[in-house]
């Protein structure tokens, strides 16, 4: 198996919009409506009526039906563009990695696995995190639709033997509980900022600070006060547009971290490019990621590439025997990508 074997996470089909929580009877649907009518699009709240929701997940399926009806009832705002746009990769998926990104991340194979190991000795801790859970409540569990199994654990693991002062991270949800089970399993001094205008989960009690508006809204001077050893997970709207999340993220953001500071970027692909399944939702997050990486500066030093392992053999037999442990057998493509910022 390769790593374009794995479904992409999340699968174009089981897409659901910040806000949208699963459930059954008279309390989920409650859920689902006070829920969406939390969230700014309106496509939630027509999701949440039990009579539309087989027709729309139907409609997703399709995605440039599913623009233009969503479009024409003024439930997308699309963007028009003065030429023709062809999303189709580049690297990966059938055609040759990108040879330079490639390059560059051979050479912390040896680290990765590593970390991987280090990661793995927590097998007895993470064994107590069953694998399926209800998404309201506040435990984390594997297979939860969002956050693939390889991500939970780098998160859990770095959370767990970094012990950092500061967590900071820009969406929240299911890495909010993974970390703050690892906060708890270890007992770490670690302190939870939440930034989300409207998280998929109930995540409020497991933070130590919510700011429930969008990045770009944000007081910024949070990111000021992380020391080395503070970890930054980011996972926004994956697109930079201006004044976007991802352009405050990359051009606000990280320029502004200390050295030592460890960072997280999700749904990065590289070295291949984003799986053909997603070429509707247009992220360009990536591209500015791998801009960064190889300019050759020392200001960003690999940590973990999660899409890279997986397409490692070697790699992914490392975590093999966690998972057999843990009875996990169902995976999504691992999109997490770790990196420190360096002196550079």
């Amino acid at each position: 198996m390769t790593a374009t074997d794995l479904p992409a996470h999340p699968p174009t089909d089981r897409l659901r919009a910040p806000g949208r929580v699963p459930g059954g009877g008279v309390r989920g649907f409650t859920r689902r409506m006070r829920s969406a009518f939390g969230t700014a699009s309106g496509v939630e709240v027509l999701a949440a009526l039990p009579f539309l929701a087989a027709p729309l997940a139907r409609l997703e399926r399709r995605p440039l039906l599913h623009g233009l009806v969503l479009s024409a009832f003024g439930l997308r705002r699309p963007i028009f563009v003065d030429f023709p746009v062809r999303p189709e990769p580049r690297f990966g998926h059938g055609r040759p990695d990108h040879p330079a990104l490639t390059a560059l991340l051979d050479r912390g194979r040896d680290a990765y696995a590593a970390r991987l190991r280090r990661f793995c000795d927590h097998a007895d801790r993470l064994a107590e995190i069953p694998l399926r859970g209800d998404l309201d409540a506040g435990s984390p569990y594997w297979v939860n639709g969002w956050l693939p199994p390889l991500d939970a654990l780098a998160l859990y693991g770095f959370l767990a033997d970094g012990d950092p002062r500061r967590y900071v991270e820009i969406g929240s949800g299911n890495s909010t509980k993974f970390a703050r089970r690892a906060v708890r399993d270890h007992g770490l001094r670690t302190r939870i900022t939440s930034i989300d205008p409207a998280p998929r989960a109930s995540v409020d009690v497991l933070c130590d600070e919510v700011v429930r508006r969008p990045l770009e809204r944000a007081d910024l001077a949070v990111f000021d006060e992380l020391e080395p050893g503070d970890v930054v997970f980011f996972d926004g709207s994956h697109r930079s547009f201006m004044g976007s999340d991802v352009t405050v993220f990359f051009f606000e953001v990280l320029p502004r971290l200390r050295p030592g500071v460890l960072v997280q970027v999700h749904d990065i692909m590289l070295p291949r490019d984003y799986p053909p399944q997603w070429r509707y939702r247009h992220y360009n997050e990536q591209y500015l990621l791998a801009a960064f990486l190889l300019s050759g500066s020392d200001r960003w030093q690999v940590e973990l590439p999660n899409a890279y392992v997986a397409g490692d053999p070697e790699l992914r037999e490392v975590a093999a025997g966690l998972w057999r442990r843990l009875g996990l057998t169902e995976h999504y493509l691992p999109a997490s990508f770790w990196l420190r910022i360096g002196e550079g």
